[in-house]
């Protein structure tokens, strides 16, 4: 497995290109090889979808795929009074990547686990596959959600995916009703990337609710990101500085460390990024697990998960290591 630009090695044979050579703008021509239909990026298809930074321009299908042209027209399968999911109780403390300082984490009961299908990134290494499978037969309303969260013994709602962004809408009205019925924090795990004006409302929730917003911020150099997610990261780096700007206490940040790719340099952009609004921002360095289209690479060798753990410390004051079990797995 050899770089097609230098003849490096590449460590997964996904990737034609090597680290070094994915954070050029040479990149920018595998995307489309990578994540195919990107052209219906701010396409020019009939149909157009305005929810995320995307915005889809398409003849056919959206690329979330959960909008679509049906007999002419745009048809879609989800709004804010249907949505495409599954949910679950997790007994706290859950898994949450905000656990290890969530106020939700020190209470008993459960958080009720709200999966979105669809999502606007098209990640390689995606975590949650399983939200590409967009079927009507997980399609729910609005009121049974609400009823769903409803028992007190449900302290929080926690909407990730995929990622929420392709049904805000529902998301947004869903929590509304809920908080106009009885006190639950409301917290979002999303790439976010989604149209600003509903991040805003989203995170507005979030604040009257003491809940959080974690954004996953995925590489800091931008022809990499896009190799990674097929995206830009400029909508989702514009929505954390607007948030910021309105509801700073609710904002965390993750990053996934993919192998060789998101390294000490990706971590120090992203952690600089963070400290420019504030060194109290927490930020998680989440230890990698073989996944999706890049199961054939290892877990995060240790030495770059110190390495980026050493250098996040350098400008943040709150850097915490999640999936640490994986370690004992990992090369050195």
């Amino acid at each position: 497995m050899r770089c097609e630009l230098c003849g490096n090695e590449t460590h997964t044979s996904t990737i034609p290109i090597c680290p070094s050579c994915a954070k050029t703008e040479k990149a920018l021509e595998f995307v489309p090889e990578l994540h195919p239909d990107v052209g219906k990026i701010k396409g020019k298809g009939k149909a157009k979808c305005k929810l995320c930074s995307n915005e889809c321009g398409f003849d056919d299908k959206g690329l979330c795929g959960l909008r679509m042209v049906h007999k002419g027209k745009l048809k879609s399968l989800v709004s804010s009074n249907k949505a495409i999911l599954s949910c679950y109780e997790d007994p706290l403390p859950t898994n949450c990547c905000n656990a290890w300082f969530c106020e939700g984490s020190k209470l008993e009961g459960v958080n009720l686990a709200v999966f979105y299908y669809g999502c606007n990134f098209d990640c390689l290494y995606c975590q949650n596959w399983s939200h590409k499978f967009v079927s009507e037969k997980n399609l729910v309303g609005v009121e049974e959600m609400v009823r769903r969260a409803l028992p007190e013994r449900i302290k929080c709602i926690c909407h990730f995916g995929g990622s929420p962004e392709p049904q805000l809408p529902f998301a947004i009205k869903f929590s509304r009703e809920v908080l106009k019925r009885r006190s639950i924090m409301i917290c979002w795990e999303w790439n976010g990337a989604g149209r600003t004006s509903l991040a805003l409302k989203a995170a507005k929730l979030s604040h009257e609710s003491n809940g959080t917003v974690k954004f996953d911020l995925k590489a800091w150099n931008p022809y990499l990101h896009r190799i990674l997610t097929g995206r830009s990261n400029e909508q989702t780096l514009k929505n954390f500085e607007k948030i910021f700007d309105k509801y700073p206490e609710v904002l965390s940040a993750t990053t996934l460390l993919v192998p060789y790719y998101v390294d000490e340099e990706e971590v120090e952009g992203i952690a600089r990024f963070l400290a420019s609004l504030s060194d109290e921002i927490p930020y998680s360095l989440l230890i990698f697990h073989p996944d999706f289209r890049l199961s054939d690479m290892p877990i995060t060798p240790k030495s770059q998960v110190k390495r980026c753990y050493d250098v996040a410390k350098k400008y943040l004051k709150r850097v915490h290591i999640g999936n640490l079990h994986l370690l004992k797995w990992a090369p050195d």
